[in-house]
């Protein structure tokens, strides 16, 4: 509220977008969490802890007495883990509004898109950004 209050201090609207990050955590992709968590400044072994924890996993499903062979798991925060919030923010922390007029407000797996009246960057590019940060939209 703070925001849109400030914003139409000196515009007539807010175009106000909700997107939804759909199963946010089932699809955190473990390759492009490995490069942004390397780019961080971590200490090696926790990097290593954090990575050999994601990786290597398996599932089943049983259905009566037929269980399926192990697949991979290669997406995903485990449900649960005590890091997997943190995962997901390190996940899309570096999405940013392409314009400094417009804001974006991020909170676990809703982001709420704020562009005013007068902007230099519309509405529709400033989702497309989103759309192409790699991170599942609900639309």
């Amino acid at each position: 509220m703070h925001h849109i209050t400030k914003l139409l201090e000196t515009n007539s609207y807010i175009r106000c977008l909700l997107i939804d990050l759909s199963k946010a955590f089932d699809v955190v992709d473990h390759g492009i969490l490995a490069a942004k968590l390397t780019g961080l400044s971590m200490p090696p072994a926790i990097l290593s802890w954090i990575f050999s924890f994601l990786t290597g996993r398996t599932q089943q499903v049983k259905h009566g007495f037929h269980l399926s062979s192990p697949k991979p798991i290669n997406r995903g925060i485990v449900q649960g883990f005590g890091l997997g919030p943190t995962l997901y923010i390190i996940m899309e922390g570096d999405l940013i509004a392409l314009s400094n007029t417009n804001l974006l407000c991020k909170y676990a797996d809703d982001t709420n898109l704020l562009v005013p009246e007068i902007t230099d960057v519309d509405i529709n590019d400033e989702f497309n950004n989103v759309s192409l940060s790699g991170l599942k939209i609900t639309v």
